[in-house]
């Protein structure tokens, strides 16, 4: 079966989505953006060949920016230019990371969806474990912004406790506003920087993965001599977790009685 080829739709939501992210990411993606944009125009004139070259080199611009700065934005725009360019396995590999930062965007939610029934084969889908499944209660408020209060709540905290020791505060009502305020630096300092915390932990201990191969066929071991895992190949975009890794060879798992071992290039690890 030869891959899917993009609807005209499919194209333009795309589009659409990426201009929307662009009120996420920061201005320095102005290089992948016009990459990006030059290629719909390609698209549109009917020179597919030219504009997959555009794409590629716009998404690997915004993977970069998004490996720098942890931004769903830029990682949402690398997601739709891979998708684009054909290279479906990396695409949905980078609207995953966008969803992980950015849960309730619902744009990123629909070209994730959009990219998956581009896949040749449907796989299913892996939901996030441990730590992952919780963080997105907090992900309403962007993680730079945590931290951000964190070091706020701490700041008005250790204040607090140097107004105490240093100021003469002998009155009663004085006393008391410093220590609802440094209660409340705490509070807020702890929590903050808890979420924080949780997030680093929950991409941590992701281990979701993405097959960015045309196809690969799972091993029972890790080498080309062991026999077949399952009976059909992989394709790209297949969704899985690793359960661990050799060299050059990663054991993967599609369900609880789907694994096997692929060549570790053939699959790309979320974080």
């Amino acid at each position: 079966m030869t891959p899917r080829r993009f609807t005209h739709a499919t194209a333009v939501a795309l589009c659409f989505g990426c201009a929307h992210a662009n009120l996420h990411a920061d201005t320095a993606n102005e290089t992948p953006q016009a990459q990006f944009d030059e290629a719909m125009r390609l698209t549109q004139e009917g020179s597919r060949d030219d504009a997959r070259v555009l794409f590629a080199n716009s998404a690997d611009g915004f993977s970069t920016q998004a490996q720098l700065h942890a931004s769903a934005g830029l990682w949402f725009n690398a997601g739709n230019a891979f998708v684009q360019a054909g290279d479906t396995g990396r695409g949905i590999a980078a609207l995953l990371r966008a969803q992980a930062l950015a849960p309730a965007d619902a744009s990123i939610a629909a070209n994730l969806e959009e990219a998956r029934r581009t896949r040749e084969a449907l796989t299913p889908t892996q939901e996030p474990q441990g730590i992952a499944r919780i963080a997105p209660s907090w992900r309403f408020i962007a993680e730079p912004m945590r931290a951000w209060l964190a070091l706020l709540g701490w700041g008005v905290f250790w204040s607090g406790v140097c107004a105490l020791l240093m100021l003469d505060l002998s009155r009663e009502r004085a006393r008391g506003a410093w220590k609802i305020a440094l209660a409340t630096g705490a509070l807020i300092g702890c929590t903050a920087g808890a979420t924080v915390l949780g997030d680093r932990l929950a991409r941590s201990g992701d281990a979701r993965a993405v097959i960015i191969a045309r196809e690969v066929l799972p091993k029972k071991g890790n080498g080309e001599s062991f026999a077949p895992a399952v009976e059909d190949a992989l394709h790209a975009g297949a969704e899985c977790i690793v359960l661990s890794t050799r060299p050059d060879w990663t054991e993967i798992s599609l369900s609880s009685d789907v694994r096997g071992w692929v060549p570790s290039a053939a699959v790309e690890r979320l974080w």
